[in-house]
């Protein structure tokens, strides 16, 4: 993860290190190579410390900038300046409304990876950082909010936990397109159901499965649920009457099932 670095200045009220801090402590930028040893010498490793902290925070800014967005939606901070989020966000940091919703709907998968990871091997952690950009955590939203947080977060590491470094956001794609419902927010089984998808790539180019059948089928199900058919009746009874008959026929005639359909509502 991201190395902090202050460079001694005032901050200002509550204003945190920025990159502005994390720019400014890149400073004497070397004109050549400082040394011919194969090994770094300490200046040049202190460099490179303050470089790629400057990198990691560039890969995971979305993560703040999300959380941030969001406690600024939800509790109305805007309010003072502006009437609405939209404008907010547009005026002031000329962020779409539809960005700015990617970006809170990622940051919670990102802050759990990271709460999975801190105090285990640096290398997993070091990988997640520089490998987990936006693209990649976009991937993961469809887990996140068909199961949970922590089930993006257990694919996204068994898939780092396989490929490293090469793991890349059409990866991650397809492993989310091809988890079994089972298997979702389960540790052995998710590292599994990873496994048997890389497995099935064979040397293919990484083109992400069909959708798996069965999950569709319960997102359906769960789509069709009390409150949404009750709407439906209020707004048209007999037209949802008829839909719910001809789906029922549909779907029971597919799988060979008999079923005899017989109305309760009250005769006129």
């Amino acid at each position: 993860m991201g190395r902090q670095i202050n460079t001694g200045g005032p901050q200002g009220p509550g204003k945190p290190d920025t990159a502005v801090v994390l720019a400014r402590a890149i400073d004497r930028l070397p004109t050549q190579q400082l040394s011919d040893a194969p090994v770094l010498i300490t200046q040049e490793r202190e460099l490179l410390g303050r470089c790629e902290a400057a990198l990691e925070n560039l890969r995971i800014a979305y993560w703040a900038a999300g959380k941030a967005l969001q406690a600024i939606r939800d509790g109305r901070l805007y309010r003072a300046t502006h009437g609405s989020f939209e404008e907010y966000c547009r005026e002031l940091w000329d962020i779409t409304p539809q960005y700015a919703g990617q970006l809170i709907r990622t940051w919670r998968i990102t802050e759990r990876l990271f709460e999975m990871v801190g105090g285990k091997s640096n290398e997993l952690e070091t990988t997640v950082s520089r490998r987990l950009g936006i693209g990649q955590a976009r991937e993961l939203v469809a887990i996140a909010e068909e199961y949970s947080v922590d089930a993006a977060a257990l694919l996204y590491l068994a898939l780092v936990q396989a490929r490293g470094m090469a793991t890349t956001a059409d990866l991650v794609k397809g492993a989310a397109a091809a988890l079994p419902p089972a298997a979702a927010g389960k540790k052995r089984a998710t590292q599994e159901a990873v496994s048997a998808y890389l497995a099935s790539l064979d040397g293919t180019p990484q083109v992400p499965p069909a959708r798996d059948p069965y999950r569709a089928l319960t997102r359906a199900r769960r789509a069709l649920n009390t409150e949404t058919l009750q709407a439906a009746m209020e707004r048209d009874p007999e037209g949802t009457r008829t839909m719910v008959r001809e789906l029922i026929e549909s779907l029971s005639t597919s799988i060979g099932m008999d079923v005899e359909i017989r109305s309760n509502a009250p005769e006129s």
